[in-house]
């Protein structure tokens, strides 16, 4: 399968890796020239629970969409906020039978997609996978985990080769559910991490940290509720513990962010969460003032 990754990042990089050792027609696209020359030098190093080099003449590098014609698979890998920058090279590149995969975290990047491009071709979808970038060209693949995409015509043939390169996949009719209830963990985590400078172990061990995850969580839930979504489990403490035990030594990407100050995907993360309980009348007070400290931070990076 002819497919283009968008973003080279932390999770490009091993989708990419693994995907193109798989046998697959790989392009990596970067609007990072630095980076891409790197890339294009050394190829794709990966460490950690998965150990690969893939050499740079089996990967397509490109800063350029219009080197790409007609992929048969867009895998979009940038942060939530990059989703709107995505949609000129897409359509640079997409021919009729393209489809168009985000497996980004968040809310709001289906509906930013749809308003541009085919809404038909467009796959929700969620990864739990777990990447660690160390320098352009060398990922650390701290963690499995299972990557969920929508059913519908097009998707049992991309997990068939998703599980095929060792990244598990499973269809789901219940996407929605699927995003808010990652979403529920990703307000939970994520933020309290950046807040406090812990890793995710690190919440589980001290009191308060943990307490407020806990409680962030549930208001997440409340709101999904109210809209009548149906969140994937029943006890958030017992899942948030676990997540927590399973990436135990791992910065989070919030966390990574506000180290390197860059800017983080608090909007469409804990913000979204806010905007959308503003407007149902729910209180959510822990996730309002985690949204207003990290916009801080962001601010004063």
């Amino acid at each position: 399968m002819k497919i283009t990754i968008i973003g080279a990042g932390a999770m490009g990089m091993l989708f990419a890796g693994l995907l193109s050792k798989g046998g697959n027609d790989v392009y990596l696209l970067t609007r990072n020239k630095k980076t891409g020359k790197i890339l294009k030098k050394n190829g794709i190093k990966i460490s950690g629970i998965t150990k690969t080099i893939i050499q740079s003449s089996r990967l397509k590098i490109t800063t350029n969409p219009a080197e790409i014609c007609h992929p048969d698979l867009v895998i979009i890998l940038v942060k939530s906020y990059d989703t709107i920058s995505t949609v000129p090279s897409i359509k640079k590149m997409m021919g009729k039978n393209t489809v168009v995969l985000t497996l980004q975290n968040g809310l709001g990047n289906y509906e930013v997609l749809s308003k541009y491009l085919n809404k038909k071709m467009i796959i929700s979808g969620t990864t739990s996978e777990s990447s660690t970038l160390v320098k352009a060209g060398e990922v650390v693949r701290t963690g499995k985990g299972d990557t969920i995409i929508e059913e519908n015509d097009f998707s049992g043939q991309i997990a068939g080769i998703f599980n095929r390169c060792r990244l598990k996949t499973v269809l789901s009719d219940k996407i929605e559910s699927v995003i808010w209830s990652k979403l529920v963990l990703n307000c939970a985590i994520n933020p309290v991490a950046a807040v406090s400078g812990a890793r995710n172990g690190e919440i589980i061990k001290h009191k308060n940290l943990f307490e407020v995850a806990v409680e962030t969580g549930k208001e997440v839930v409340t709101v999904a509720k109210k809209l009548k979504i149906k969140i994937l489990f029943s006890d958030v403490a017992r899942e948030i513990k676990s997540i927590c035990l399973a990436t135990s030594k791992n910065t989070n990407s919030m966390l990574a962010d506000i180290l390197s100050k860059r800017k983080t995907e608090i909007d469409s993360l804990n913000g979204a969460v806010v905007k959308i309980a503003e407007k149902l009348k729910v209180p959510v007070p822990v996730n309002k003032s985690l949204y207003g400290i990290i916009r801080k931070l962001e601010k004063s990076n």
